[in-house]
């Protein structure tokens, strides 16, 4: 079933661009024609585009907005330190003090009775298996491979790289059945992706490793994303029980590469006393790190996933500054001439997504009205049958 509407979610915001969304009882079911009732029927995701927030919530999309773009830009400046500069080189280690950081809190906030869990109370160990644990696996994987992207990117040009996330979601969603193909949407994905080779072509520092895991980093970032909208959704959960209860499946994910990839080396050099000589720095990481977790969902939750993905490209735009001007990088013109390509060719992809809901939601409105009118009518025969 494939439904384009754009339903409330738990916070009051509108689920938007990519949600999925669950048919309700009473609900016409596009696929087979007939009215669903009792429990709801098939989850899908439905194309869409961005929709501004209303009302109320327009003054916590904004809140949100500049609070993402302070944190993540702070926290990758302040990663490329801690890596590149300091004896500190475990990138998933230091990945997971956010999401540690985050877990704790809510933790905190759960037991002092500050946020109740008496909705979810009763959520089963097969439920959490089934709906929160693929979310700490993407989570997992998205955090260790961007960091270890540090160590063979510049970090301008880890930035730039990141403009393939809208592509990566394009044949996330398309190769599962998940949104309708676009022909416009698709254009503006190549047009993305030629800006990003013709911007690869001419770095410096390129090298296959590190665009192997930019590129598995936006895959997972995709698949998280819309796993996470399904959780906080179609699930009602809020942001601090979305934390509560995903950060212990990113952690068990995290911590298996942990163990198996920097835990023999970090005893050898000591790790420990380095965070213990540094505290304030390891710290800030910590909280930075949950302080980007928790303003992306509240971006989410009240503007859409879309925004979320155009202010991080606008933060990816400061970071090449600030890696130009702090780490000296070196951008040649046709690196940048590649990157504007693809700025061009993501604001076209919003265009092209909105134009592609638009589509949809004709084409679901002509569909549903002859379903619900031959529904009435065999209805009334019934009864006059009767």
């Amino acid at each position: 079933a494939r439904l384009n509407s754009e339903p409330p979610d738990a916070l009051g915001g509108t689920a938007t661009h990519a949600s999925i969304v669950a048919l309700e009882p009473g609900r016409t079911n596009r696929t087979s024609g007939k009215r669903e009732k009792g429990a709801a029927a098939a989850v899908t995701m439905g194309a869409a585009g961005n929709v501004s927030p209303g009302g109320g919530n327009l003054l916590m999309a904004v809140f949100y907005g500049i609070a993402y773009l302070t944190a993540a830009s702070t926290i990758i400046l302040l990663n490329k330190h801690v890596l590149s500069v300091t004896p500190f080189h475990y990138p998933i280690a230091l990945a997971s003090l956010g999401v540690l950081f985050g877990w704790v809190a809510s933790v905190v906030l759960v037991h002092t009775g500050a946020i109740s869990l008496e909705k979810h109370k009763d959520i089963t160990l097969s439920a959490w298996l089934k709906n929160v644990l693929p979310i700490g696996f993407f989570t997992g994987v998205t955090l260790a491979t961007g960091n270890m992207a540090y160590f063979y990117l510049s970090l301008s040009f880890l930035q730039m790289a990141k403009a393939l996330s809208p592509v990566a979601l394009f044949f996330v969603l398309t190769a599962t059945g998940l949104d309708r193909f676009h022909m416009s949407v698709f254009i503006s994905i190549m047009v993305i992706v030629f800006g990003a080779a013709v911007a690869a072509y001419a770095e410096v520092h390129f090298t296959w490793i590190g665009i192997g895991l930019v590129v598995t980093a936006e895959s997972f970032e995709a698949l998280k994303s819309a796993a996470f909208q399904f959780l906080l959704a179609n699930k009602s959960f809020s942001m601090w029980e979305g934390m509560y209860f995903v950060s212990p499946a990113s952690l068990i994910f995290l911590g298996i590469a942990i163990y198996s990839m920097e835990l023999e080396e970090m005893i050898e050099e000591d790790a420990w006393g380095q965070m213990k000589s540094h505290p304030l720095v390891f710290i800030a990481c910590g909280t930075l790190g949950f302080a980007v977790n928790y303003c992306s969902l509240g971006v989410i939750k009240n503007a859409g996933s879309l925004t979320l993905k155009v202010l991080a490209q606008m933060k990816s735009i400061l970071i090449i500054f600030a890696g130009i001007a702090i780490y000296s990088d070196v951008v040649s013109l046709q690196t940048a001439m590649g990157y504007a390509t693809s700025i061009v060719g993501f604001g076209f992809y919003n265009y092209a997504k909105i134009k592609a809901k638009e589509e949809d939601d004709k084409l679901a409105a002509a569909e549903e009205a002859p379903v619900e009118k031959g529904g009435e009518e065999a209805g009334y025969g019934a009864t006059e049958k009767k």
